[in-house]
């Protein structure tokens, strides 16, 4: 009877033993299949956590954000909404496109004035802060004259004059005939009015001239308003050449800076000290966004106005550099003078006058913008002033990247009529 508690117990053993037998076989079976997970492991990146999870830093509403510089030629939604904050407080009454043109800019620089900032027409971080604050202080608009009757003749020139001259425009003689007095003082009106300035009295300025809208003159033009630089007495550009030097005592009217005055992502000013006269910046802008409209980009200015002690500079190196090369000193003046006009004959002088050019060519006239260029700058004012085919009247190469100002009313027939300055001169002015 002693045995049955030993064959217990030894079947027991027997028992254990086997499930040992068991487990030792499943961990040499999972083992190997554990070290390769682990290798995996290893050479696989640890996984970042889904975008849901990451912690979002929102930023300060409070904190202020960098506005950008807008000036002259700039576009876009930045410009709308200029355009509008303008219109709201009374500066602006052109329309809201989006454009920074003439308007656009006399109105910024009219906010600037009445809020005691510099007015230089460029919107920059402190017109923005004062702009768009409560602080903002609206236009002021003195009573206009009396708004004459709906039988009031509107078209005349005396009327025009005179109307003019009642809101402080105009003041010369109410004689009823068109000049550069009358030109200009039109061209300020529209400038204080947000109308575009080209001096030509047309139905928007008619409509704005004789209503509630049109307002006193804001500020006195200088210098006298009954002269137009780079305009004769009888409303004519001024020929500048060799047979006729800019006239003594000439004055330019509003130069400005055009790396300062024109947006950098319209144009390129390869100086910092090229200035030209305001009105006729005004229009390069509108030139040259017209031939960005039509696929040309890369414009850039390389000359503006000069004066004679510059120009006078430039010829001498000229002739010093030809000297150089062996040339007699009437042979380089002579060799020069086919590029370089002599001090007191440039069309420099007149501030009207620029040298355009495409960034990174090195020849313009072989340039699609050049092209443009010869076929449409007749219709925003501007000449190609020494064409190919008249050296021999001009005396001066062909010069493709040489345009000056003049305004459409000259352009225009210069360019249906294919006269060069010289020509269109001789012919109707004289």
């Amino acid at each position: 009877m002693k045995t049955r508690p030993s064959l217990t117990r030894l079947l027991c053993y027997v028992l254990l033993a086997a499930l040992l037998m068991v487990m030792l076989v499943m961990v040499l079976k999972v083992l190997p299949l554990y070290s390769e997970v682990q290798l995996v492991r290893s050479q696989t990146p640890t996984p970042l956590p889904a975008f849901g999870s990451v912690m979002k830093v929102t930023p300060d509403p409070s904190a202020p954000t960098a506005e950008p510089v807008i000036r002259s030629g700039a576009m876009g939604e930045a410009v709308t909404k200029l355009q509008q904050r303008l219109k709201e407080l009374g500066y602006y009454t052109g329309s809201v496109d989006g454009q920074f043109g003439p308007g656009t800019r006399t109105a910024v620089t009219a906010f600037q004035q009445q809020n005691g900032l510099t007015p230089d027409g460029i919107v920059g971080p402190a017109t923005t802060e004062i702009l768009y604050s409560d602080a903002a202080k609206p236009a002021v608009t003195p009573a206009p004259t009396a708004t004459p009757a709906p039988t009031q003749d509107t078209t005349s020139i005396a009327a025009i004059q005179q109307r003019l001259a009642d809101l402080g425009y105009y003041t010369g003689t109410v004689d009823g005939l068109t000049g550069p007095g009358t030109k200009k003082a039109i061209t300020l009106f529209q400038q204080q009015h947000g109308l575009q300035a080209d001096g030509i009295y047309g139905p928007a300025t008619a409509a704005v001239l004789f209503s509630d809208e049109a307002h006193v003159i804001e500020t006195t033009p200088t210098p006298d308003p009954n002269t137009v630089p780079g305009l004769t007495a009888d409303g004519f550009p001024i020929l500048v050449n060799d047979d006729h030097h800019i006239p003594e005592g000439y004055q330019t009217l509003c130069l400005v800076n055009l790396r300062d005055y024109c947006d950098s992502s319209i144009v390129k000013i390869k100086g910092s000290d090229i200035e030209a006269e305001k009105y006729a910046v005004d229009a390069l802008m509108v030139l040259i966004q017209a031939a960005r409209a039509d696929g040309h980009t890369g414009w850039q200015v390389n000359a503006g106005y000069r004066s004679i002690a510059y120009q006078q500079q430039l010829f001498d190196e000229r002739v010093y550099a030809y000297r150089q090369e062996g040339m007699s000193g009437t042979q380089a003046r002579a060799k020069v003078r086919q590029t370089v006009a002599d001090p007191g004959t440039s069309e420099h002088h007149t501030g009207l006058a620029f040298d355009v050019a495409i960034t990174g060519e090195p020849s313009f006239g072989a340039t699609k913008q050049a092209i443009w260029l010869r076929e449409h700058c007749w219709e925003y004012g501007f000449i190609l002033r020494y064409p190919a085919d008249k050296t021999h009247i001009t005396k001066i190469s062909h010069e493709p990247w040489h345009i000056r100002y003049v305004g459409t009313e000259h352009s225009i027939p210069m360019r249906d009529e294919n006269l060069c300055l010289e020509e269109y001169i001789d012919k109707y002015a004289n």
